[in-house]
């Protein structure tokens, strides 16, 4: 496994993380008897589809894009709010410091 790889799977646990997080306190039971369930069944079903089903290089890219977008404006909602007085300075030290070390690759 690659070192950007490696890197990219870390980032996205951390946010999956707090992306659990918001969910539980967001919709709670719900999530905690279906939302955590079926979110899982479809990271299992997209990796057995990536198994079996070769897909053309734009049409990765293009929903690399779409994930990527979605991403960022999840941070920007769940991560960065203002009424939890969250800090921004340690976010964008945080991407600083990523952005750095994946330069340095």
């Amino acid at each position: 496994m690659s070192q950007g790889l490696l890197l990219f799977f870390l980032a996205m646990a951390l946010h999956f993380v707090v992306n659990d997080h918001g969910l539980r306190e967001q919709h709670k039971s719900a999530y905690r008897r279906v939302g955590r369930w079926v979110l899982s069944a479809a990271i299992l079903l997209g990796w057995m589809l990536g198994l079996l089903v070769e897909v053309p290089e734009f049409v990765v890219a293009a929903i690399t894009a779409f994930l990527a977008g979605g991403t960022v404006l999840n941070v920007l909602k769940e991560e960065l709010p203002e009424e939890r007085e969250s800090r921004f300075w340690a976010f964008a030290l945080g991407v600083a410091l990523y952005a750095t070390i994946l330069l340095a690759l």
